[in-house]
């Protein structure tokens, strides 16, 4: 027992009250993680670890002597390797596997996975904007991995500075020069970190650029007093209680959206490790047996708490009764990691080339077991019951319920379109329905040479039809006699007042002028689409024509919808579910365009407007309902699901004429 508690006993360098620091770092980030009203701000436990990262990866390589960059890079790399690598590996396949058990839709977090093999998940996490407070990012069991990729990102830069400086040479002004570069480059990534805080957070959180500072904190702080001077001196008279005391107040204060206490809690770090000595009350405390054990187990503590919380919230939740049992799994597990993952492989002794080469066949092992669990096996671990495919012929819905029209029904639009084809074609022969889909692409278009759409043709004709392939199915012989009721189903008003980076893109491809030109101006592509819809709908007075607006859309940013869902292995659905959708909300994005379009189409009688709102929302709630009776109203955050469909075909076929 002896070992386990102090592996590195042995070597000099070792000061166990790091260990004990780590230990107050892992809790407090398990805490807040766990209820961040406990500790609102535990998740800064993490700026602990990036400056003791710094201060023990510099202690470890003073005074070595290195005979060329080569055999220097070597013996780093494959020390990194083996402390980082194989419980990563282990941790990454064993969640992988688990989340694509308990959640449908796991691509997401899969990915996550995937780049987090190669030290690369907080680039992925910040190029999808993704909010570390948000309560969705607590359901991706990989977002830890983060500041892992801090960490692997700094070792890339680390050792090539230290040598190109001296000091990994041990050359006579090694660590000044050393000292200097870091010190240059530590406050230009604190200006980084201070400045996006308030434009970009997501970059201030996740990026290496805004994160160097910490880890070179812990650098400088080697750097600076590993000989005795007078500022050494006087730090060290301070009370290192004091010092621990304002880490822990820090820690409790309510969260406040600033730089200001991850900065402070770094020079908190800073000053503690200068200050404590071994015969002060709290470095006793830090070294009591327990607390050391708790902080030589922090690695895997960390990378197996968040996985097995996120499992937790997808399954049987956190509540009173869960809550000793999970926390009992994360100290079993964590310890396991350790003693038969970590512990053995430090006293095996292996070339360095070897372990290199080991270490990236890991790396790649657990980066193609997420790709395949993401691509060609992606749903088919799942444990639970798979939404009904509303694509598939076989699909469930019952239409004995519905009234069947007299008139044929054509379907034009995009996917919505293609949706509700697919629900319909169960209610009606063949014969008496046809589709036209145009992918992404609002119906009538005001340009059809989009080159975008071309090539979708080309790829898949089936489903794509731009308007020559739709006039040639709408002035088919079968349908070409007969009165018809057309649907127009399009996700408006997206078209027109675009919110994210994707719904740009769907501008962009749906609104093009002759000369390929965007067309940018909100009020000229609505002007442009209703002259379209009105020239179509005077164009075949015989037809009934319905726009269909399309239910409110789901933030499936925050919270995935799978989640909503009953299952066996999840009895209870998060809170969350039940709230729905802001009406407010919702009504913002429709409001504008259906006045727009009621005003303009009120004097065409053969078009009406088919509302699909009031099916889902109650204005006395002010919410709109995203499951109902634990099944999903959505398969994604604008198309609905079968059960979805349910709430307005009736509705829609009774308005039928």
């Amino acid at each position: 027992m002896q070992n386990l508690l102090y592996p590195q006993k042995s070597n000099k360098k070792y000061r166990p009250e790091i260990d004990g620091i780590r230990a107050f770092a892992v809790l407090a980030v398990i805490l807040n993680h766990f209820n961040k009203e406990l500790l609102p701000n535990g998740y800064l436990g993490v700026d602990i670890f990036f400056v003791i990262s710094g201060y023990v990866i510099t202690s470890s390589i003073s005074g070595k002597s290195n005979k060329n960059i080569k055999d220097f890079l070597s013996d780093f790399y494959s020390r990194r390797l083996k402390r980082i690598t194989p419980a990563l590996t282990i941790f990454l396949i064993i969640m992988a596997i688990c989340i694509s058990a308990f959640c449908s839709q796991p691509s997401v977090y899969l990915k996550t996975a995937l780049t987090a093999s190669f030290g690369l998940s907080n680039i992925y996490l910040y190029q999808n904007s993704t909010d570390y407070f948000a309560s969705s990012t607590e359901l991706n069991p990989f977002t830890q991995t983060w500041s892992l990729g801090i960490e692997e990102q700094f070792y890339f830069i680390y050792p090539l500075l230290s040598w190109v400086s001296g000091f990994s040479r041990n050359t006579i002004n090694g660590s000044k020069y050393f000292f200097v570069i870091l010190s240059l480059l530590g406050a230009t990534s604190l200006s980084f970190f201070v400045y996006l805080y308030n434009y970009d957070q997501p970059a201030a959180y996740f990026l290496i650029s805004s994160r160097f500072w910490e880890i070179a904190a812990g650098c400088l702080l080697f750097l600076g007093f590993k000989n005795s001077n007078r500022f050494k001196k006087l730090i060290t008279k301070l009370p290192s209680l004091l010092i621990f005391s304002l880490m822990s107040i820090l820690m409790i204060l309510p969260n406040i959206s600033s730089p200001i206490p991850n900065i402070t809690m770094v020079f908190l770090t800073v000053i503690l490790l200068i200050s404590l000595n071994k015969n002060g009350v709290l470095y006793k405390l830090l070294t009591l047996k327990w607390v050391i054990f708790i902080g030589i187990i922090s690695y895997p503590l960390y990378l197996w708490h968040w996985g097995i919380l996120s499992l937790s919230k997808w399954t049987v939740g956190i509540s009173n009764q869960t809550l000793i049992p999970i926390f009992t799994l994360i100290l079993i597990i964590s310890f396991l990691s350790y003693r038969f993952v970590e512990l053995p492989l430090r006293s095996i002794s292996i070339k360095r080339n070897l372990t290199i080469t080991l270490g990236i066949g890991l790396i790649f092992f657990s980066a193609i077991i997420s790709f395949i669990l993401g691509r060609p096996y992606l749903g088919k671990l799942f444990l639970g019951k798979n939404e009904p495919d509303i694509n598939n012929p076989e699909s469930s819905l019952n239409c004995s319920s519905y009234l069947k029209t007299p008139r044929d029904l054509i379907i034009v639009g995009d996917s919505h379109a293609l949706k509700l084809y697919s629900v319909m074609k169960e209610c009606l022969p063949e014969n008496q329905l046809k589709l036209a889909s145009i992918y992404r692409t609002a119906f009538p278009r005001v340009n059809y040479s989009n080159p975008y759409l071309i090539s979708k043709i080309k790829n898949n004709e089936k489903n794509y039809l731009l308007k020559e392939k739709f006039m040639k199915e709408y002035n088919s012989s079968e349908f070409n006699n007969n009165k018809k009721n057309i649907i127009i189903a399009n996700r408006n008003p997206i078209y027109f007042y675009p919110s994210s980076s994707s719904d740009n893109l769907l501008l962009k491809s749906t609104f093009w002028n002759d000369n390929y030109t965007e067309v940018i101006n909100k009020e000229q592509v609505i002007s442009s689409w209703i002259s379209k819809l009105r020239e179509f709908a005077i164009e075949n007075p015989k037809d009934n024509i319905y726009i269909l607006l399309p239910p409110p859309e789901v933030n499936t940013k925050n919270n995935p919808l799978s989640i909503c869902k009953k299952e066996w292995f999840r009895k209870n659905i998060p809170s969350f579910c039940f709230k729905g959708i802001s009406m407010q909300e919702s009504q913002i994005a429709r409001k504008d365009f259906h006045l727009t379009l009621k005003k303009e189409v009120k004097e065409i009688p053969n078009l009406e407007i088919f509302d699909t709102f009031e099916s889902f929302c109650n204005k006395k709630l002010s919410t709109c309902k995203v499951q109902t009776s634990g099944k999903l109203l959505y398969i994604d955050s604008n198309h609905l699901s079968e059960e979805g469909y349910r709430l307005i075909l009736g509705k829609l076929f009774r308005n039928l004429k």
